[in-house]
């Protein structure tokens, strides 16, 4: 009889030893997917979501990524030397090519918004930016910081179809006129680039601590009294205004 028992446990051993071999080798693909077409290995339920660069491509709502303009190297160079208070440039202009897939730059210059505005196309869309001052005058303290002003040009004389294709641009652009205070379009440029228009933009576009001036031409104050608390020796402390 205990032979008999023996046989039988020696027979079941063996059945389950089989048993777990197939199913070892039924399971040895489990938790693998194979898949090229859209995830790669990695973590994620083995659907690799997590994988480093295994995400699919982000596409820019310009189309496929690619630029959409050329902007040369010397237009972000001239912009750099306009931001740099040691340089005396103070603005800068440029142009369609006549690809119309490209920039050039026309106009880099030292004066002031006047000048500026002289420089823009009356005829063509363009591109540029100027420099100009912000100042406080608080009586016995005077504090001057530049603004910087991203002007995209649409004069009515232009072709619509070249404005209309401007927009999509803008982010190529500004890679190169970079580091602004202001982006402002220009359709009318004695309007839309008046002393009084930027003053109103700029300010909105400031923080809770304005300056109560700009300058846009060099010596030349424009007042900017927000908060009507004066300016020079009359400006008051800004906690005294009353509601």
């Amino acid at each position: 009889r205990n032979s008999n028992v023996i046989k039988k446990c020696l027979k079941c051993s063996k059945k389950n030893a089989e048993s777990q071999a197939k199913a070892a080798q039924k399971g040895k693909g489990f938790g693998i997917v194979e898949n090229t077409a859209a995830f790669g290995a990695g973590a994620g339920g083995g659907f690799g979501l997590n994988a480093p660069g295994t995400s699919p491509k982000v596409k820019h709502f310009s189309g496929s990524g690619k630029k959409t303009l050329d902007v040369p190297a010397e237009i972000a160079d001239a912009w750099l030397k306009v931001l740099d208070d040691e340089q005396s440039e103070t603005f800068l202009v440029a142009k369609y090519a006549t690809n119309g897939k490209s920039l050039e730059l026309i106009a880099v210059g030292t004066g002031g918004l006047e000048a500026f505005k002289d420089a823009l196309p009356t005829d063509e869309c363009s591109w540029g930016g100027f420099r100009c001052t912000a100042v406080d005058d608080r009586g016995n303290l005077v504090c001057r910081r530049p603004k910087f002003v991203f002007v995209m040009s649409t004069p009515a004389a232009a072709s619509i179809i070249k404005k209309a294709k401007m927009a999509p641009h803008k982010g190529a652009v500004k890679e190169a006129i970079k580091s602004v205070h202001l982006d402002i379009t220009v359709e009318d440029k004695d309007t839309d680039l008046s002393e009084t228009n930027l003053v109103e933009k700029l300010q909105a576009a400031t923080g809770a601590h304005k300056p109560n001036g700009y300058e846009f031409e060099e010596g030349k104050f424009v007042e900017a009294d927000y908060y009507g608390l004066g300016i020079g020796t009359n400006c008051k402390a800004e906690t005294s205004k009353t509601a």
